[in-house]
């Protein structure tokens, strides 16, 4: 009877040492996640500040640009050259890409209904061999609907339509011309209505850096409707790496002068792939054809 009552406290001092054993590796492993938590959410913090850094350094450099060099918007002014390689900082690495937003074709000037903005878009459409239709539904929609910020927001496009279009169209949120010192060829063989004038001028651009209005001049071009030299709109990607965990913070700016007072505004941002947020921002200011 002893031997078996003895048994049996064995058994108990046996299962609650497994249970001990139990508590203290379930104590450890919830430290371990915690700490493992907490790193990962300083390593987010930090990657998201260097993110905004980078950000407000294109703000910057948009902005002296005004002052400096406001007649012309090209690839080789410091604005586009902040655009650099990765840089190696003791808090982690950073990168920047920007892209103008006026080097295609703004598909919400359609909302204005006017007939010059729907002949580009239906050479564009013929220039990128899409059907015919993809003009119809784009005309359609903005005309009934009004501006839009996201190409997925016109339904009868498919994805794969949005694909084609995307390299060569804008969604921008004030009226502004196609800038000719950044947009891609086929874009400007549209805008000019001459793929020849588009081939000669793009070849003259790469060996100048930019263009003029002799160079067109000396092209044939003689108007200067929808197009341009400067630009107000730019998409920014800054993608910053802390303790092996990437951001990528999107961002569009908007230059303007306000009451004689020359301003880059950011009016749109985005993190991913954590999906942070920032403070709200403000609207877009409103379209005007």
């Amino acid at each position: 009877m002893r031997a078996r009552e003895a048994g049996v406290i064995l058994i108990n001092v046996l299962v609650a040492l497994a249970l001990g054993a139990a508590i203290v590796v379930l104590m450890f492993t919830s430290q371990e996640n915690l700490m493992d938590r907490t790193r990962r959410a300083a390593a987010a913090t930090q990657a998201e500040a260097l993110a905004l850094g980078a950000e407000a350094s294109l703000v910057a450099a948009l902005r002296r640009d005004m002052e400096v060099a406001p007649e012309t918007d090209h690839m080789a002014e410091p604005w586009a050259l902040a655009a650099q390689e990765e840089v190696e900082l003791e808090t982690g690495s950073f990168s920047i890409t920007v892209n103008d937003a006026q080097a295609r074709f703004d598909l919400n000037a359609l909302a204005a209904g006017r007939l010059a903005q729907q002949q580009t878009l239906t050479q564009l459409i013929t220039a990128l061999e899409l059907p015919d239709r993809v003009a119809l539904d784009i005309n359609d929609h903005l005309i009934r609907r009004g501006p839009v910020r996201d190409l997925a927001e016109i339904q009868a496009l498919d994805a794969q339509t949005r694909a084609a279009l995307a390299p060569h169209v804008s969604l921008l949120p004030q009226s502004g011309n196609v800038n000719l010192n950044t947009a891609n060829e086929t874009v400007m063989a549209v805008m000019l209505g001459s793929p020849s004038a588009a081939r000669q001028l793009v070849k003259r651009r790469a060996a100048a850096g930019f263009l003029t209005k002799g160079d067109l001049t000396d092209a044939g071009i003689v108007t200067l409707d929808g197009i341009g030299f400067t630009s107000a709109v730019f998409d920014v990607e800054s993608r910053a790496e802390v303790d092996g965990l990437t951001v990528t913070l999107s961002s569009r700016l908007l230059r303007r002068t306000v009451l004689g007072q020359k301003e880059v505004r950011v009016i749109a941002r985005s993190f991913s792939p954590q999906g942070a947020d920032t403070a709200p921002l403000p609207d877009p200011p409103p379209f005007r054809p």
